[in-house]
């Protein structure tokens, strides 16, 4: 044990430790500080518990004391005994004139201590003594029964009337200082008439367009409204350049692009600069790309290069995304579009005009097939568009980077090459019946010399024709009302021989029945 003796430390320092509480008062005993403190088992269990804070009451008998908490901080500190020793008394020397010795012995280390830097809340004090407020405060769920005798629940005296004590009157005990707001409402009119202007721009609604609507939205000249020689105005220079290299961009496409010029935006602010020279559609074969403002798709054939065409990982592959996903893995845009790397996506939503592949650009390249923009397949058919999709498929699966993608790959190149014939047919189909309605155009262009004179012939002619038509009529009937009776008689020969007399002439008349039957409905058609 460490001793100190004449200012000096000896000994060694004991391993056993403790925990210190600043008491924020002066009490009257440690018995009453411990009461205080709700006692031993409560000081225990706040000992082990997580919040390990320490309930001070300073009236523990009054049922509505408020407690103050005590907040666990680490200590340096040591717990000293110390002991008085008086020296032997002499015979010529008087008690008074004694001198003290003081020695401390370290007892314990005390690491942590409780400290109680909070306010005391707002109390409040009943209007009667605190011993006879808590003789009369009952648990009132050990009662099993309402009682209304006298003593009972409903005999109350009047100083227990309307004492409703609220369970706490300031919600924080230590004070804190408030950061408040600017005011909203400025000084200068010529200032709230440019937050106006500010606020107007950018928060315009960019709101997805249906592909069936006819309007679309007309360029804004956002020069007036972003500051020019601004951070923002850099930043829109920028988005607006790549716009003017091409009208219609997808959002990975246009996120890379500015990441290699070592630009990056959040979301709401890439939003912002793309919402002000763009819009897009919220179906059709332009979904969800950013579209210049003023330009519309769907009255510009060339527009075709830039349609969107979107590829679905087979469901036995999915696993491979599923684990790269929970990484958080991504590939570059440009690798994606060239098929060097196999997407982590279920789907991804690729645009012709990237995509790596010379059957895909020559295709798309092509003349359309097509005089209008469609909902479902824009400029192409649904034939090329199945085409280019299991093309997609061809490619990717080859760089599949894991082995099981081999059986689904030869059943999607196999599918390829039978969706590639049908195309072709189908083209070489269209391109005939195109020659040949020009052809009968052209005949029906050309009209001879000598038009009238057969027209007359042909008027002059029409009595002989209807005549000669009306004797082929009445042969061919004839012909064929023959070979019916000849198949009745052959379809009935054993029956004729084993009927009775009677019963042949009910078959006779029946057969004749179905002639007439028969003839009727013939004479009708005709």
């Amino acid at each position: 044990m460490g001793v100190i003796k004449d200012g000096t430390i000896s000994g060694v320092i004991p391993e056993a430790e403790g925990f210190l509480v600043h008491y924020p008062a002066y009490p009257s005993s440690i018995s009453r500080a411990i009461h205080t403190l709700g006692g031993i088992q409560s000081i225990l269990k706040t000992r082990t518990s997580q919040a390990n804070k320490l309930e001070l009451r300073f009236r523990p008998e009054d049922p509505y004391s408020h407690p103050a908490f005590g907040e666990l901080r680490p200590s340096n500190s040591l717990l000293l005994k110390i002991s008085k020793t008086k020296p032997p008394r002499a015979s010529h020397t008087s008690p008074q004139n004694g001198e003290h010795h003081l020695c401390a012995d370290i007892v314990a280390r005390v690491p942590e201590a409780y400290f109680f830097d909070g306010m005391a809340d707002y109390q409040h004090v009943i209007p009667v003594h605190a011993d006879i407020a808590r003789r009369k405060k009952r648990n009132w769920s050990e009662l099993e029964e309402p009682h209304f005798d006298k003593g009972g629940l409903m005999d109350l005296d009047h100083e227990d009337v309307m004492i409703i004590v609220p369970p706490i009157f300031a919600p924080k005990d230590v004070p804190e200082n408030l950061v408040l707001r600017p005011p909203t409402v400025l000084g200068s009119k010529k200032k709230q008439e440019e937050v106006v202007q500010h606020v107007e721009v950018d928060t315009e609604p960019v709101l997805a367009i249906d592909f069936d609507i006819k309007e679309i939205p007309k360029k804004v000249n956002w020069e007036e409204y972003v500051p020019q020689g601004s951070e923002q105005w850099e930043s829109q220079m920028v988005v607006s350049r790549m716009f003017d290299e091409r009208p219609i961009w997808s959002k990975d496409s246009l996120t890379e692009r500015l990441l290699d010029k070592g630009l990056t935006f959040s979301h709401g602010m890439l939003r912002r600069l793309l919402s002000r020279i763009s819009y897009y559609f919220s179906s059709g074969p332009f979904l969800r790309f950013w579209i210049k403002k003023g330009y519309d798709p769907r009255k510009d054939p060339d527009s075709r290069i830039y349609q969107r065409i979107d590829y679905r990982v087979p469901v036995p592959l999915r696993s491979y995304c599923d684990a790269h996903s929970a990484n958080k893995s991504t590939h570059r845009w440009e690798d994606i579009c060239a098929f060097r790397a196999f997407p982590y996506k279920f789907q991804t939503s690729l645009q012709l005009f990237e995509l790596v592949d010379d059957y895909i650009q020559s295709e798309i390249n092509k003349p359309p097939s097509q005089a209008t923009c469609t909902f479902g397949t824009g400029w192409f058919s649904q034939h090329m568009i199945n085409c280019i999709r299991q093309r997609l498929m061809v490619r990717f699966l080859s760089v599949f980077p894991k082995p099981g993608a081999e059986n689904l790959l030869r059943a999607a190149t196999s599918r390829f090459e039978k969706l590639k014939k049908e195309c072709g047919r189908n083209v070489t189909k269209l391109d005939g019946e195109e020659c040949q309605q020009a052809n009968s155009g052209l005949e029906e262009n050309e009209e001879p010399d000598n038009a009238e004179d057969e027209e007359e012939a042909a008027e002059g002619n029409d009595s002989d024709e209807e005549w000669e038509e009306e004797l082929d009529l009445i042969s061919t009937w004839r012909i064929f009302q023959g070979l019916i009776y000849r198949s009745f008689l052959v379809a009935f020969p054993l029956m004729k021989l084993m009927v009775t007399k009677g019963k042949q002439m009910v078959v006779t008349k029946n057969i004749i029945y179905t002639r007439t039957i028969v003839t009727t409905t013939l004479m009708n058609d005709c």
